[in-house]
């Protein structure tokens, strides 16, 4: 079943100008906490951004941050728990280097302060080379030995897109393959 188009209702005004607006509808109170529970049920929320998504359902401020209070009351709604899953998913599971984390909590809505408190709580800077050695091991698991130029470009990019600095690649690169890196230098000058 195809999904169903948002239809625009043009609205002229008094001074003769036409608008579009998109046909919403505006939820009550009890909706919009259904909504909010769902959405929590689905992934943990930053405060920031499930406020943002409940605004796309009502123009009532006053009445989502009631909400917002009373889902943060009841333990359903806290920013440092929140940043606490993030950092230890993007540091067991994803792979992710400091930065990128930082990156992605504070895009969320995260207070900064908080996230460099929970990330230093949880993935401290030491942690690092040994985070992007782990990441380095995952993708050579996907790329066929012995590593030709294209290869080592994947793995220069992967290791760049999970936010480690190029400076940490290029040592860790040297420090298992010698002068092997001397290939990706010579490609990235071209």
């Amino acid at each position: 079943m195809p999904p169903k188009k948002k239809w625009k209702k043009r609205l002229t005004s008094s001074n003769g100008f036409t608008s579009e607006l998109e046909d919403r509808t505006l939820l009550s109170e009890k909706e919009l906490l259904e909504l909010a529970l769902r959405k929590l049920t689905l992934r943990p929320h930053a405060i920031v951004e499930l406020k943002r998504q409940l605004l796309q359902h009502s123009e009532n401020e006053m009445l989502i941050d009631s909400i917002i209070q009373r889902l943060t009351r009841c333990g359903y709604l806290d920013d440092r728990k929140f940043a606490e899953a993030v950092v230890q998913a993007g540091f067991e599971q994803k792979l992710h280097a400091r930065s990128r984390i930082e990156e992605e909590l504070t895009a969320r809505g995260v207070d900064p302060n908080l996230v460099r408190k929970v990330l230093q709580e949880h993935f401290p800077s030491s942690e690092e080379p040994g985070q992007l050695s782990r990441a380095m091991e995952k993708k050579l698991k996907t790329l066929t030995l012995p590593l030709d130029t294209k290869s080592l470009s994947r793995l220069y990019n992967y290791l760049v897109r999970q936010g480690f600095s190029e400076e940490s690649i290029h040592q860790e690169l040297e420090r298992r393959f010698g002068d092997e890196p001397d290939l990706l230098r010579e490609r990235k000058r071209n």
